[in-house]
């Protein structure tokens, strides 16, 4: 089934359950598109990226298929996550993170580095589903049956078409696979402002993904303008980045090592 999913990478390992659409696989890049505020300015890469994974309640999107769970929202490609964006939102202040499984990492930031755990959706009515719930109908018992089944399986994301791109695909992310994301890279443009209106902050690089522990503590200043902070701060967030440099270092010494 290699190429099933568009944003994974041509000849990249991809396992099959043998009687549900249940996917492990590594090498996928993913992107998500959401309004820029003024709060996020002096906000760190890895503050913002954080903020992506959020409470499943009411008001949020398909808040009732999957209640109490955390979830986050991301696109196979830069075309789905702007068609889908437009659905939602209509300002073009708009920011964009582009990441990546940091298990298909040669120097992953997450341990133990793993494949990710993939229903696919497309093939058992999940876009139904979101249909009916997106025009407040009532879900079947088979559909509810549909949903109870994915969550038992613990997976990490749930693919299923987008209704704005033809060709494109979504993913909702659970905290579990959220976990296993890391940044590639975050961009920023003010469509409202007449100049001097984009810019991005690299967090790794090259085709494998290396990662550039900098770009982490990156954040954007008005108007597009870039400052990065001192992971020597005792925050949460530089908690989370010296772990992440420290997993990358253990990891390269592991390597040299063989």
């Amino acid at each position: 089934m290699i190429g099933n999913f568009p944003n994974q990478e041509l000849g990249a390992s991809i396992l099959k359950h043998k009687t549900l659409p249940i996917y492990e696989a590594t090498s996928f890049d993913f992107f998500r598109r959401i309004p820029f505020i003024d709060v996020f300015y002096e906000k760190s890469m890895i503050e913002l990226h954080c903020g992506n994974l959020r409470m499943n309640k009411k008001g949020n999107r398909y808040s009732d298929i999957f209640p109490g769970q955390k979830v986050s929202y991301w696109s196979d490609s830069p075309q789905t996550a702007q068609a889908e964006y437009y659905r939602w939102h209509h300002s073009k202040n708009y920011i964009t993170f582009w990441a990546y499984d940091d298990g298909s990492s040669y120097i992953p930031t997450v341990y133990p580095p793993e494949p990710l755990y993939i229903i696919d959706g497309r093939d058992i009515g999940i876009n139904k589903i979101i249909r009916k719930r997106n025009s407040d109908l009532n879900l079947d018992s088979n559909e509810i049956s549909i949903i109870d089944t994915i969550a038992y399986k613990h997976p990490d994301c749930l693919a299923y078409e987008s209704e704005q791109r033809k060709g494109g695909i979504n993913y909702l992310f659970f905290e579990k696979g959220f976990k296993k994301l890391s940044l590639r890279q975050v961009s920023l443009r003010l469509g409202e402002e007449p100049s001097n209106n984009h810019n991005k902050i690299i967090c790794a690089d090259g085709s494998d993904y290396t990662p550039c522990f900098k770009g982490y503590c990156g954040m954007f200043l008005p108007k597009t303008k870039i400052r990065y902070k001192d992971i020597g701060a005792n925050t949460d967030e530089s908690d989370i980045i010296r772990m992440k440099m420290q997993v990358a270092l253990d990891w390269a010494e592991r390597v040299c090592e063989k």
